[in-house]
Formats: structure tokens, sequence, C-alpha cells
């Protein structure tokens, strides 16, 4: 574990599940940051990917904090699809997301998060099944 800087962090999610940053906040409130998880990072393309932990991020950053707690791992490491991650870290600045901040305007309710997110990445799935994980 390692401290990173936020906004040298990339989005592996395009938006935030407003329920969950709520949480999250409220235990910045209480002062128990310390007790939630690192992130969870990787490197694509030499960069930083935020995998997990968007919304721990996201509430650090409106906290005024300029760094988080954070697991780097081997991409090949990481549960799930390598192929996934690195699409969306690629197409993210091409929708204008390269940092926590791009988030602001992409918080959704959990219904919305899930509509728009967990859709988004199954159907790319479907489409790329076979693209390669490495």
């Amino acid at each position: 574990m390692k401290f990173v800087r936020i906004l040298a962090l990339r989005p592996n999610n395009w938006y935030i599940n407003l329920e969950k940053l709520e949480r999250v906040r409220a235990a910045w409130g209480k002062s128990e940051q310390d007790e939630l998880p690192p992130v969870l990072v990787t490197k694509i393309n030499n960069e930083l990917s935020l995998i997990d932990g968007h919304s721990r991020a996201f509430a650090a950053f409106e906290r005024g904090e300029t760094h988080i707690k954070a697991d780097i791992c081997k991409l090949e490491s990481i549960e799930g699809s390598t192929a996934l991650y690195k699409h969306i870290h690629i197409e993210g600045p091409n929708i204008g997301i390269q940092t926590i901040a791009d988030l602001a305007g992409r918080i959704l309710s959990r219904e919305e998060h899930k509509r728009l997110w967990t859709g988004y990445c199954n159907n790319w799935l479907e489409k790329n099944e076979n693209a390669p994980e490495n």
C-alpha cells in the first residue's frame, strides 16, 4: 500500500453511484476514513488507472485531499476483463474523463448507475468477448 496523488488517477468507471458516495461522505464526516479500504489501482499504458474505489477517491477529492491510500496491483492479477479495463482507460479521455474531478457531473442514482454503467460494460463484453485479455 502507498499513497498516490488523487488527480494522477484516471477513473476506470465513468459514473459514481450516489448511494455509495453518500456512505463514504458520511464516513469522512465522522473521521472514519482510516477504516475505509485503500483504492485499487493498476498501470495501463504506464498511467495509473483507478479500478475500484471511485466513491472513496471522489469524496477525498471533494474534501480537498491530494493523496489517497492505494493498493497498486498488476492488471493481470485483478479480477475481471483486462480487455475491458484497457478499453475504458483508453476511451475515457475521448469522452472527457481524465481525472476523478471529471466525474463531478456524473453522479447517478443506484438504478441509473446500474443501467448506464453496468449496461455499458455488459454490452461491451458481449460485443468483444473474444477481445484479447492481455
